[in-house]
Protein backbone atom coordinates (compact mmCIF):
# COMPACT_ATOMS: atom_id res chain seq x y z
CA UNK A 1 0.00 0.00 0.00
CA UNK A 2 1.29 3.41 -0.75
CA UNK A 3 1.75 5.12 2.12
CA UNK A 4 -0.51 8.06 2.49
CA UNK A 5 2.04 10.39 4.00
CA UNK A 6 2.99 9.95 0.22
CA UNK A 7 6.28 8.33 0.35
CA UNK A 8 8.81 5.15 0.69
CA UNK A 9 11.60 5.63 2.87
CA UNK A 10 14.21 5.90 0.92
CA UNK A 11 14.96 5.04 -3.05
CA UNK A 12 14.79 1.49 -4.66
CA UNK A 13 18.64 2.57 -6.20
CA UNK A 14 21.26 4.70 -5.23
CA UNK A 15 20.40 7.98 -7.72
CA UNK A 16 22.44 8.14 -10.53
CA UNK A 17 21.91 12.37 -10.42
CA UNK A 18 19.58 14.42 -9.24
CA UNK A 19 16.34 13.22 -7.74
CA UNK A 20 13.68 15.65 -9.32
CA UNK A 21 10.01 16.62 -7.55
CA UNK A 22 7.18 16.39 -9.82
CA UNK A 23 3.74 18.45 -9.84
CA UNK A 24 1.40 16.03 -12.21
CA UNK A 25 -1.15 18.94 -12.08
CA UNK A 26 -5.01 18.37 -14.01
CA UNK A 27 -4.47 21.62 -16.34
CA UNK A 28 -0.78 22.01 -15.56
CA UNK A 29 2.22 20.72 -14.26
CA UNK A 30 6.20 21.39 -13.05
CA UNK A 31 9.14 19.85 -12.12
CA UNK A 32 11.87 21.09 -9.66
CA UNK A 33 15.32 19.97 -8.06
CA UNK A 34 16.79 20.90 -4.67
CA UNK A 35 20.64 21.97 -5.19
CA UNK A 36 23.00 23.45 -3.46
CA UNK A 37 20.81 24.82 -0.68
CA UNK A 38 18.08 26.07 -2.88
CA UNK A 39 15.50 25.04 -5.44
CA UNK A 40 15.30 25.56 -9.00
CA UNK A 41 12.18 25.09 -10.99
CA UNK A 42 12.89 24.28 -14.51
CA UNK A 43 11.42 26.30 -17.54
CA UNK A 44 10.60 24.32 -20.77
CA UNK A 45 11.25 25.03 -24.02
CA UNK A 46 8.30 27.90 -24.12
CA UNK A 47 10.26 30.06 -21.23
CA UNK A 48 7.34 29.12 -18.65
CA UNK A 49 7.64 27.04 -15.44
CA UNK A 50 5.04 25.38 -15.49
CA UNK A 51 3.75 22.86 -18.52
CA UNK A 52 0.05 22.21 -19.91
CA UNK A 53 -0.87 18.91 -18.90
CA UNK A 54 -2.00 18.56 -22.58
CA UNK A 55 -0.80 15.93 -25.42
CA UNK A 56 -1.60 16.19 -28.85
CA UNK A 57 -1.07 14.01 -31.79
CA UNK A 58 -0.58 14.50 -35.36
CA UNK A 59 0.96 12.81 -38.46
CA UNK A 60 2.00 9.71 -35.57
CA UNK A 61 3.47 12.07 -33.71
CA UNK A 62 2.33 13.23 -29.80
CA UNK A 63 3.26 16.77 -28.87
CA UNK A 64 3.40 18.12 -25.13
CA UNK A 65 2.65 21.19 -22.99
CA UNK A 66 2.16 24.19 -25.48
CA UNK A 67 2.95 22.31 -28.78
CA UNK A 68 -0.11 20.40 -28.10
CA UNK A 69 -2.51 23.05 -27.01
CA UNK A 70 -1.77 24.86 -30.96
CA UNK A 71 -3.14 21.72 -32.53
CA UNK A 72 -6.35 21.61 -33.64
CA UNK A 73 -8.70 20.61 -30.90
CA UNK A 74 -9.60 16.91 -32.42
CA UNK A 75 -5.90 16.25 -31.78
CA UNK A 76 -5.53 16.96 -28.29
CA UNK A 77 -6.45 15.35 -24.91
CA UNK A 78 -6.17 16.32 -21.42
CA UNK A 79 -7.06 15.49 -18.47
CA UNK A 80 -5.84 12.12 -17.74
CA UNK A 81 -5.83 12.99 -13.98
CA UNK A 82 -9.04 13.22 -13.48
CA UNK A 83 -9.29 9.54 -15.06
CA UNK A 84 -6.24 7.60 -13.71
CA UNK A 85 -6.79 4.87 -11.50
CA UNK A 86 -11.02 5.38 -11.82
CA UNK A 87 -13.21 2.63 -12.84
CA UNK A 88 -15.68 3.21 -15.54
CA UNK A 89 -18.74 4.02 -13.85
CA UNK A 90 -22.02 6.29 -14.38
CA UNK A 91 -20.09 9.46 -12.10
CA UNK A 92 -17.54 9.16 -15.37
CA UNK A 93 -19.99 9.04 -17.96
CA UNK A 94 -21.75 12.06 -16.61
CA UNK A 95 -18.57 14.16 -17.31
CA UNK A 96 -17.68 12.78 -21.13
CA UNK A 97 -20.03 15.03 -22.24
CA UNK A 98 -17.01 17.76 -21.54
CA UNK A 99 -14.29 16.46 -23.97
CA UNK A 100 -13.91 16.85 -27.00
CA UNK A 101 -12.04 13.44 -27.42
CA UNK A 102 -13.51 9.86 -26.72
CA UNK A 103 -13.53 8.22 -23.94
CA UNK A 104 -14.41 4.22 -23.84
CA UNK A 105 -14.66 1.52 -21.36
CA UNK A 106 -11.81 -0.76 -21.74
CA UNK A 107 -11.38 -3.81 -19.04
CA UNK A 108 -13.27 -1.88 -16.61
CA UNK A 109 -11.51 1.24 -16.98
CA UNK A 110 -11.92 4.63 -18.70
CA UNK A 111 -9.64 4.50 -22.30
CA UNK A 112 -8.88 7.56 -24.56
CA UNK A 113 -9.53 6.76 -28.03
CA UNK A 114 -6.80 9.23 -30.18
CA UNK A 115 -6.55 9.58 -33.97
CA UNK A 116 -2.63 9.53 -34.07
CA UNK A 117 -3.06 10.21 -37.74
CA UNK A 118 -5.19 10.95 -40.26
CA UNK A 119 -5.74 6.93 -41.30
CA UNK A 120 -5.54 5.66 -37.66
CA UNK A 121 -7.33 5.81 -34.24
CA UNK A 122 -5.50 4.63 -30.73
CA UNK A 123 -6.43 3.66 -27.65
CA UNK A 124 -4.38 5.08 -24.93
CA UNK A 125 -4.99 4.27 -21.14
CA UNK A 126 -4.70 7.55 -18.98
CA UNK A 127 -2.14 6.24 -17.15
CA UNK A 128 0.08 5.98 -20.74
CA UNK A 129 -1.09 9.95 -21.49
CA UNK A 130 -0.12 11.29 -17.87
CA UNK A 131 3.32 9.23 -18.61
CA UNK A 132 3.84 11.38 -21.70
CA UNK A 133 3.82 14.70 -19.52
CA UNK A 134 6.06 13.15 -17.24
CA UNK A 135 8.85 11.97 -19.83
CA UNK A 136 8.02 16.00 -20.97
CA UNK A 137 8.97 17.30 -17.97
CA UNK A 138 11.75 14.55 -17.22
CA UNK A 139 13.73 15.64 -20.09
CA UNK A 140 12.91 19.94 -19.09
CA UNK A 141 14.82 18.91 -16.37
CA UNK A 142 17.54 16.56 -18.20
CA UNK A 143 17.72 19.46 -20.67
CA UNK A 144 18.35 22.42 -17.93
CA UNK A 145 20.40 19.81 -15.71
CA UNK A 146 22.54 18.77 -18.46
CA UNK A 147 22.43 14.84 -17.15
CA UNK A 148 20.37 12.14 -17.03
CA UNK A 149 17.06 12.57 -14.70
CA UNK A 150 16.18 9.03 -14.07
CA UNK A 151 14.47 8.87 -10.50
CA UNK A 152 11.44 11.41 -8.81
CA UNK A 153 9.13 12.57 -6.01
CA UNK A 154 5.29 12.74 -7.83
CA UNK A 155 2.69 14.61 -6.17
CA UNK A 156 -0.77 13.59 -5.51
CA UNK A 157 -3.86 14.74 -4.38
CA UNK A 158 -4.45 14.02 -0.59
CA UNK A 159 -7.80 12.43 -0.97
CA UNK A 160 -6.53 10.07 -3.81
CA UNK A 161 -7.35 6.01 -3.43
CA UNK A 162 -4.72 3.27 -3.45
CA UNK A 163 -5.24 2.18 -7.30
CA UNK A 164 -4.89 6.16 -8.53
CA UNK A 165 -1.64 6.15 -6.46
CA UNK A 166 -0.83 2.96 -8.46
CA UNK A 167 -1.52 4.05 -11.57
CA UNK A 168 0.22 7.28 -11.21
CA UNK A 169 3.16 5.46 -10.07
CA UNK A 170 3.00 3.08 -13.26
CA UNK A 171 2.85 6.77 -15.14
CA UNK A 172 6.43 6.91 -14.06
CA UNK A 173 7.49 4.20 -14.63
CA UNK A 174 6.49 4.33 -18.42
CA UNK A 175 8.10 7.61 -18.71
CA UNK A 176 11.73 6.04 -17.44
CA UNK A 177 11.11 7.10 -14.04
CA UNK A 178 12.10 5.60 -10.61
CA UNK A 179 9.28 6.83 -8.65
CA UNK A 180 11.11 6.65 -5.29
CA UNK A 181 8.20 8.31 -3.43
CA UNK A 182 4.49 10.18 -3.52
CA UNK A 183 3.85 13.14 -0.94
CA UNK A 184 0.35 14.47 -1.20
CA UNK A 185 0.17 17.87 -2.59
CA UNK A 186 -0.94 20.05 0.61
CA UNK A 187 1.75 18.27 2.69
CA UNK A 188 4.41 19.60 -0.09
CA UNK A 189 3.05 22.95 -0.03
CA UNK A 190 3.30 23.17 3.33
CA UNK A 191 7.03 22.62 2.78
CA UNK A 192 7.23 25.45 0.97
CA UNK A 193 5.46 27.46 3.53
CA UNK A 194 7.83 25.87 5.94
CA UNK A 195 11.20 26.78 4.10
CA UNK A 196 9.77 29.92 3.56
CA UNK A 197 8.46 31.16 7.16
CA UNK A 198 12.03 29.48 8.83
CA UNK A 199 13.61 32.54 6.37
CA UNK A 200 12.63 34.88 9.13
CA UNK A 201 11.02 32.83 12.28
CA UNK A 202 12.15 31.51 15.50
CA UNK A 203 10.83 28.51 14.94
CA UNK A 204 8.00 28.58 16.77
CA UNK A 205 5.11 25.41 16.46
CA UNK A 206 2.60 26.73 13.85
CA UNK A 207 -0.97 25.51 13.27
CA UNK A 208 -1.61 25.82 8.91
CA UNK A 209 -4.64 25.45 7.21
CA UNK A 210 -3.94 24.32 3.43
CA UNK A 211 -6.27 25.26 0.94
CA UNK A 212 -5.08 23.46 -2.50
CA UNK A 213 -7.66 25.08 -4.65
CA UNK A 214 -6.09 23.25 -8.51
CA UNK A 215 -7.27 23.13 -12.03
CA UNK A 216 -9.01 19.45 -11.24
CA UNK A 217 -8.76 18.78 -7.16
CA UNK A 218 -9.22 20.16 -4.27
CA UNK A 219 -7.26 19.34 -0.88
CA UNK A 220 -7.35 20.82 2.69
CA UNK A 221 -4.70 20.07 5.33
CA UNK A 222 -4.07 20.78 8.71
CA UNK A 223 -0.80 20.55 9.62
CA UNK A 224 1.37 21.91 12.52
CA UNK A 225 5.23 23.07 11.90
CA UNK A 226 7.61 23.59 13.68
CA UNK A 227 10.89 23.99 11.64
CA UNK A 228 11.57 20.76 10.38
CA UNK A 229 8.61 18.82 11.65
CA UNK A 230 5.62 18.43 9.69
CA UNK A 231 2.67 16.99 11.20
CA UNK A 232 -0.64 16.58 9.39
CA UNK A 233 -3.56 16.46 11.96
CA UNK A 234 -6.24 15.90 9.42
CA UNK A 235 -6.93 16.10 5.59
CA UNK A 236 -10.09 16.05 3.10
CA UNK A 237 -10.48 17.13 -0.29
CA UNK A 238 -12.70 16.34 -3.47
CA UNK A 239 -10.57 15.21 -6.69
CA UNK A 240 -13.41 15.96 -8.90
CA UNK A 241 -13.39 19.64 -8.12
CA UNK A 242 -11.25 22.85 -9.65
CA UNK A 243 -10.83 25.54 -11.99
CA UNK A 244 -12.30 22.99 -14.50
CA UNK A 245 -15.46 22.87 -13.20
CA UNK A 246 -15.58 26.75 -12.84
CA UNK A 247 -15.17 27.05 -16.70
CA UNK A 248 -17.68 23.94 -17.13
CA UNK A 249 -20.23 26.54 -15.16
CA UNK A 250 -19.36 29.25 -17.46
CA UNK A 251 -19.28 26.81 -20.29
CA UNK A 252 -22.69 25.38 -19.98
CA UNK A 253 -24.26 29.00 -19.68
CA UNK A 254 -22.56 30.08 -22.74
CA UNK A 255 -23.68 26.99 -24.53
CA UNK A 256 -27.29 27.44 -24.00
CA UNK A 257 -26.37 31.22 -25.00
CA UNK A 258 -25.54 30.19 -27.83
CA UNK A 259 -28.82 28.01 -28.26
CA UNK A 260 -31.70 30.32 -27.65
CA UNK A 261 -29.78 33.36 -29.38
CA UNK A 262 -28.89 32.18 -32.43
CA UNK A 263 -30.70 28.48 -32.81
CA UNK A 264 -27.32 27.07 -33.04
CA UNK A 265 -26.15 23.90 -30.87
CA UNK A 266 -22.35 23.81 -31.11
CA UNK A 267 -20.62 20.53 -32.42
CA UNK A 268 -17.45 18.98 -29.76
CA UNK A 269 -14.60 21.13 -31.87
CA UNK A 270 -16.67 24.16 -31.45
CA UNK A 271 -17.57 23.57 -27.71
CA UNK A 272 -13.87 22.80 -27.22
CA UNK A 273 -13.14 26.45 -29.01
CA UNK A 274 -15.78 27.85 -26.43
CA UNK A 275 -13.76 26.40 -23.24
CA UNK A 276 -10.86 27.75 -24.52
CA UNK A 277 -12.00 31.43 -24.13
CA UNK A 278 -14.09 30.44 -20.94
CA UNK A 279 -10.97 29.51 -18.99
CA UNK A 280 -9.36 33.04 -20.56
CA UNK A 281 -12.35 34.98 -19.40
CA UNK A 282 -12.27 33.27 -15.76
CA UNK A 283 -8.18 34.40 -15.36
CA UNK A 284 -8.61 37.69 -16.61
CA UNK A 285 -11.81 38.36 -14.19
CA UNK A 286 -9.33 37.48 -11.70
CA UNK A 287 -8.17 41.31 -11.73
CA UNK A 288 -11.29 42.60 -14.45
CA UNK A 289 -14.80 43.05 -13.22
CA UNK A 290 -16.28 42.57 -16.73
CA UNK A 291 -14.55 40.96 -19.93
CA UNK A 292 -15.58 40.29 -23.28
CA UNK A 293 -15.96 36.63 -25.10
CA UNK A 294 -15.59 36.30 -28.77
CA UNK A 295 -15.12 33.48 -30.87
CA UNK A 296 -15.63 32.46 -34.57
CA UNK A 297 -17.31 28.78 -34.78
CA UNK A 298 -16.60 27.98 -38.77
CA UNK A 299 -18.37 25.00 -38.99
CA UNK A 300 -21.74 27.14 -37.96
CA UNK A 301 -20.43 30.41 -39.71
CA UNK A 302 -21.13 32.23 -36.14
CA UNK A 303 -18.59 34.80 -34.90
CA UNK A 304 -20.33 34.96 -31.41
CA UNK A 305 -19.86 38.11 -29.51
CA UNK A 306 -20.82 38.40 -25.40
CA UNK A 307 -19.34 39.91 -21.97
CA UNK A 308 -19.15 38.51 -19.25
CA UNK A 309 -19.35 39.51 -15.56
CA UNK A 310 -17.29 38.88 -12.72
CA UNK A 311 -20.55 38.74 -10.88
CA UNK A 312 -21.98 35.78 -12.91
CA UNK A 313 -19.58 33.95 -12.92
CA UNK A 314 -19.59 33.97 -9.07
CA UNK A 315 -23.02 33.30 -9.18
CA UNK A 316 -22.82 29.75 -11.25
CA UNK A 317 -20.23 28.43 -9.13
CA UNK A 318 -21.20 29.43 -5.56
CA UNK A 319 -22.08 25.96 -4.36
CA UNK A 320 -19.20 24.51 -5.79
CA UNK A 321 -16.92 27.47 -3.39
CA UNK A 322 -19.26 26.80 -0.64
CA UNK A 323 -18.80 23.10 -1.09
CA UNK A 324 -14.93 23.87 -0.37
CA UNK A 325 -16.08 25.65 3.07
CA UNK A 326 -18.26 22.74 3.95
CA UNK A 327 -14.82 20.35 3.58
CA UNK A 328 -12.86 22.60 5.69
CA UNK A 329 -15.35 22.67 8.44
CA UNK A 330 -15.36 19.10 8.37
CA UNK A 331 -11.09 18.96 8.22
CA UNK A 332 -11.47 21.44 10.99
CA UNK A 333 -14.12 18.74 13.09
CA UNK A 334 -11.56 15.59 12.20
CA UNK A 335 -8.24 17.99 13.25
CA UNK A 336 -9.75 19.21 16.48
CA UNK A 337 -8.71 22.28 15.82
CA UNK A 338 -11.00 25.27 15.63
CA UNK A 339 -10.76 28.20 13.74
CA UNK A 340 -9.43 30.45 16.00
CA UNK A 341 -6.51 28.41 16.83
CA UNK A 342 -5.22 28.38 12.74
CA UNK A 343 -2.65 30.85 12.45
CA UNK A 344 -1.89 30.80 9.21
CA UNK A 345 -4.11 30.33 6.09
CA UNK A 346 -1.63 29.04 2.91
CA UNK A 347 -3.28 29.35 -0.42
CA UNK A 348 -2.20 26.89 -2.92
CA UNK A 349 -3.67 26.10 -6.95
CA UNK A 350 -3.95 28.60 -9.24
CA UNK A 351 -7.74 28.40 -9.00
CA UNK A 352 -7.01 30.75 -5.66
CA UNK A 353 -6.02 33.46 -7.52
CA UNK A 354 -10.37 33.86 -7.96
CA UNK A 355 -10.85 37.22 -5.90
CA UNK A 356 -14.04 35.65 -4.60
CA UNK A 357 -12.08 32.31 -3.32
CA UNK A 358 -9.65 34.57 -1.01
CA UNK A 359 -12.48 36.73 -0.22
CA UNK A 360 -14.84 33.80 1.38
CA UNK A 361 -12.20 32.33 3.06
CA UNK A 362 -11.25 35.79 5.11
CA UNK A 363 -14.65 35.87 6.05
CA UNK A 364 -14.67 32.11 7.25
CA UNK A 365 -11.46 32.39 9.35
CA UNK A 366 -13.44 35.69 10.45
CA UNK A 367 -11.21 38.60 8.93
CA UNK A 368 -7.71 36.54 8.97
CA UNK A 369 -5.90 37.11 5.59
CA UNK A 370 -4.57 34.32 3.27
CA UNK A 371 -1.15 34.04 3.38
CA UNK A 372 0.60 35.05 -0.30
CA UNK A 373 4.13 35.05 -0.27
CA UNK A 374 4.58 31.25 -1.54
CA UNK A 375 3.75 31.51 -5.61
CA UNK A 376 0.46 29.04 -5.47
CA UNK A 377 1.50 27.44 -8.84
CA UNK A 378 4.81 26.29 -7.85
CA UNK A 379 5.08 25.56 -4.29
CA UNK A 380 3.75 21.79 -4.60
CA UNK A 381 6.79 21.07 -7.33
CA UNK A 382 8.76 23.32 -4.30
CA UNK A 383 8.04 20.99 -2.04
CA UNK A 384 8.78 17.58 -3.88
CA UNK A 385 12.07 18.78 -4.44
CA UNK A 386 12.90 19.21 -1.45
CA UNK A 387 11.26 16.06 -0.03
CA UNK A 388 13.05 14.01 -2.88
CA UNK A 389 16.22 15.01 -2.41
CA UNK A 390 15.75 14.47 1.73
CA UNK A 391 14.98 10.81 0.10
CA UNK A 392 17.40 10.52 -1.82
CA UNK A 393 20.09 11.64 0.94
CA UNK A 394 20.28 8.07 2.72
CA UNK A 395 22.40 8.00 5.37
CA UNK A 396 22.93 11.69 5.03
CA UNK A 397 21.11 12.19 8.30
CA UNK A 398 21.60 15.88 8.71
CA UNK A 399 20.13 16.61 5.02
CA UNK A 400 17.50 14.05 5.38
CA UNK A 401 16.11 15.19 8.46
CA UNK A 402 15.80 19.03 7.37
CA UNK A 403 12.24 17.45 6.51
CA UNK A 404 10.40 15.19 8.92
CA UNK A 405 6.88 14.25 8.19
CA UNK A 406 4.22 12.76 9.89
CA UNK A 407 1.33 12.17 7.86
CA UNK A 408 -2.36 10.60 8.49
CA UNK A 409 -4.43 8.36 5.97
CA UNK A 410 -6.35 9.81 3.54
CA UNK A 411 -9.12 7.63 3.65
CA UNK A 412 -10.75 4.81 5.85
CA UNK A 413 -9.84 1.34 5.86
CA UNK A 414 -12.16 -1.67 6.79
CA UNK A 415 -13.47 -4.54 5.38
CA UNK A 416 -16.94 -5.54 4.23
CA UNK A 417 -19.36 -7.42 6.48
CA UNK A 418 -22.82 -9.45 5.97
CA UNK A 419 -25.05 -7.75 3.85
CA UNK A 420 -22.30 -5.74 1.90
CA UNK A 421 -21.79 -3.33 4.63
CA UNK A 422 -18.20 -1.85 4.88
CA UNK A 423 -17.01 -1.67 8.46
CA UNK A 424 -14.07 1.57 9.55
CA UNK A 425 -11.31 -0.35 11.35
CA UNK A 426 -8.79 2.57 10.80
CA UNK A 427 -10.94 5.60 10.81
CA UNK A 428 -9.37 8.36 7.76
CA UNK A 429 -7.10 11.28 9.40
CA UNK A 430 -5.41 8.22 11.75
CA UNK A 431 -1.99 9.23 12.21
CA UNK A 432 0.75 6.87 10.81
CA UNK A 433 1.96 4.52 11.73
CA UNK A 434 -0.82 3.24 13.82
CA UNK A 435 -2.51 -0.08 14.68
CA UNK A 436 -6.45 -0.66 15.38
CA UNK A 437 -8.24 -3.73 16.64
CA UNK A 438 -11.86 -4.69 16.35
CA UNK A 439 -13.91 -7.38 16.96
CA UNK A 440 -16.34 -9.34 15.03
CA UNK A 441 -18.72 -12.02 15.78
CA UNK A 442 -19.15 -14.81 12.56
CA UNK A 443 -22.78 -15.57 10.86
CA UNK A 444 -24.41 -18.10 11.94
CA UNK A 445 -23.64 -21.59 10.92
CA UNK A 446 -20.47 -19.79 8.50
CA UNK A 447 -17.53 -22.79 8.12
CA UNK A 448 -15.31 -20.30 7.13
CA UNK A 449 -15.19 -16.17 7.18
CA UNK A 450 -13.93 -14.08 4.84
CA UNK A 451 -11.54 -10.67 5.38
CA UNK A 452 -11.82 -8.49 2.45
CA UNK A 453 -10.12 -4.89 2.53
CA UNK A 454 -12.07 -1.84 1.38
CA UNK A 455 -10.64 1.83 1.41
CA UNK A 456 -13.03 4.68 1.25
CA UNK A 457 -15.84 6.84 3.20
CA UNK A 458 -19.29 5.16 1.67
CA UNK A 459 -21.40 2.98 3.78
CA UNK A 460 -21.44 0.08 1.20
CA UNK A 461 -18.40 -1.40 0.63
CA UNK A 462 -19.27 -2.10 -2.98
CA UNK A 463 -19.29 1.52 -3.35
CA UNK A 464 -15.34 1.87 -2.09
CA UNK A 465 -12.32 1.10 -3.62
CA UNK A 466 -11.15 -2.86 -3.50
CA UNK A 467 -7.96 -3.20 -2.15
CA UNK A 468 -8.16 -6.76 -3.98
CA UNK A 469 -6.69 -7.98 -1.06
CA UNK A 470 -8.32 -11.16 1.36
CA UNK A 471 -7.82 -14.35 3.04
CA UNK A 472 -10.01 -16.79 4.83
CA UNK A 473 -10.07 -17.79 8.51
CA UNK A 474 -11.83 -21.43 9.30
CA UNK A 475 -14.54 -21.54 12.35
CA UNK A 476 -15.76 -24.97 13.56
CA UNK A 477 -19.60 -25.64 13.29
CA UNK A 478 -22.00 -25.72 15.34
CA UNK A 479 -19.87 -22.62 17.58
CA UNK A 480 -22.32 -19.64 17.47
CA UNK A 481 -21.64 -16.37 18.74
CA UNK A 482 -17.58 -16.64 17.94
CA UNK A 483 -15.53 -13.86 18.36
CA UNK A 484 -12.79 -12.97 15.72
CA UNK A 485 -10.16 -10.18 16.23
CA UNK A 486 -9.51 -8.12 12.88
CA UNK A 487 -6.45 -5.98 13.45
CA UNK A 488 -5.48 -3.51 11.07
CA UNK A 489 -1.97 -2.07 11.39
CA UNK A 490 0.19 0.32 9.35
CA UNK A 491 4.02 1.06 9.50
CA UNK A 492 5.99 3.92 8.99
CA UNK A 493 6.69 2.95 5.59
CA UNK A 494 2.69 3.25 4.71
CA UNK A 495 2.66 -0.99 4.84
CA UNK A 496 -0.45 -2.26 5.56
CA UNK A 497 -1.04 -5.44 7.58
CA UNK A 498 -4.68 -7.12 8.26
CA UNK A 499 -4.67 -10.26 10.23
CA UNK A 500 -7.68 -11.96 12.16
CA UNK A 501 -7.54 -14.68 14.53
CA UNK A 502 -10.62 -16.72 16.22
CA UNK A 503 -10.57 -15.89 19.60
CA UNK A 504 -11.68 -19.22 20.76
CA UNK A 505 -9.69 -21.57 18.65
CA UNK A 506 -6.51 -19.43 18.18
CA UNK A 507 -7.23 -19.65 13.92
CA UNK A 508 -5.67 -17.11 12.11
CA UNK A 509 -5.19 -15.77 8.69
CA UNK A 510 -2.90 -12.26 7.69
CA UNK A 511 -2.33 -10.48 4.28
CA UNK A 512 -0.40 -7.58 3.63
CA UNK A 513 -0.71 -4.35 0.88
CA UNK A 514 2.56 -3.22 -0.66
CA UNK A 515 2.90 -0.56 -2.18
CA UNK A 516 4.38 -1.98 -5.15
CA UNK A 517 1.25 -3.98 -6.08
CA UNK A 518 -0.74 -2.90 -8.99
CA UNK A 519 -3.70 -3.91 -11.02
CA UNK A 520 -1.75 -4.43 -14.14
CA UNK A 521 0.66 -7.88 -15.59
CA UNK A 522 4.30 -7.19 -16.09
CA UNK A 523 3.54 -7.32 -19.72
CA UNK A 524 0.58 -5.09 -19.95
CA UNK A 525 3.25 -2.64 -17.94
CA UNK A 526 5.71 -3.58 -20.94
CA UNK A 527 3.27 -3.28 -23.82
CA UNK A 528 2.85 0.42 -22.34
CA UNK A 529 6.86 0.84 -22.33
CA UNK A 530 7.13 -0.04 -25.89
CA UNK A 531 4.35 1.95 -27.25
CA UNK A 532 5.81 4.82 -25.59
CA UNK A 533 9.26 4.49 -27.14
CA UNK A 534 7.48 4.67 -30.57
CA UNK A 535 7.33 8.74 -29.85
CA UNK A 536 11.07 8.95 -28.61
CA UNK A 537 12.24 10.67 -32.19
CA UNK A 538 9.76 13.29 -31.35
CA UNK A 539 11.14 13.53 -27.82
CA UNK A 540 14.01 13.90 -28.83
CA UNK A 541 13.50 16.46 -31.27
CA UNK A 542 11.70 18.57 -28.43
CA UNK A 543 14.85 17.87 -26.09
CA UNK A 544 17.16 20.05 -28.66
CA UNK A 545 14.04 22.71 -28.79
CA UNK A 546 14.15 23.16 -24.70
CA UNK A 547 17.89 23.12 -24.51
CA UNK A 548 18.37 25.18 -27.24
CA UNK A 549 15.64 27.59 -25.88
CA UNK A 550 17.12 27.65 -22.45
CA UNK A 551 20.35 28.47 -24.12
CA UNK A 552 18.98 31.63 -25.57
CA UNK A 553 17.45 32.57 -21.88
CA UNK A 554 21.08 32.34 -20.26
CA UNK A 555 22.18 34.93 -23.52
CA UNK A 556 19.53 36.88 -23.01
CA UNK A 557 20.36 37.10 -18.90
CA UNK A 558 23.93 37.77 -20.00
CA UNK A 559 22.97 40.60 -21.97
CA UNK A 560 21.56 42.38 -18.96
CA UNK A 561 18.24 41.53 -19.50
CA UNK A 562 17.38 43.11 -22.60
CA UNK A 563 16.03 40.57 -24.08
CA UNK A 564 12.07 41.10 -23.58
CA UNK A 565 11.24 38.48 -20.72
CA UNK A 566 8.73 35.88 -21.34
CA UNK A 567 5.79 35.32 -19.52
CA UNK A 568 5.14 32.39 -16.46
CA UNK A 569 2.15 30.50 -17.32
CA UNK A 570 -0.47 29.94 -14.55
Amino acid sequence: MESQAGCSSTPSSPPSGPVVGIDLGTTYSAVAVYQRGKVEIFSNESGSRTTPSVVGFLGGESFVGEAAQDLPASCQVFDSKRLIGRPYNAILTSEISHWPFMVIEKRGVPVLRVTVNESKKEDFFPEEISAMVLRNLKETAEASLQQTVSQAVITVPAFFNERQRQMTKLAGKIAGLDVIGMINEPTAAAIAYGLDKSKGSDGAKKTIFIYDLGGGTFDVSVMTVSGSDFTVLASGGDTHLGGEDFDNRLLHALIEDVRTQHGVCLDSVSVHELRRACELAKRKLSSLSEVPVSVYFPRHNLNYKTSVTRARCENLCSDLFNKTLTIATDVLADAKVTKDAVDEVVLVGGSTRIPKVRTMLRDFFDGKEPRRSINPDEAVAYGAAVHAAALAAGDDHLFCNMVKLKDVTALSLGIETEGGGFSRVIPRNTPIPCKMVKEYTKCKDACEVLFEVFQGERSLAKDNHNLNKKFTIPTPLPQKDVKIDCCFTIDADGLLTVTATDKVTGASGKVTVTQEEGALSEDAVKDMIERAKRFRDQDARDLLKIQAAQRDEETAQQDGGRAKKRKIRR
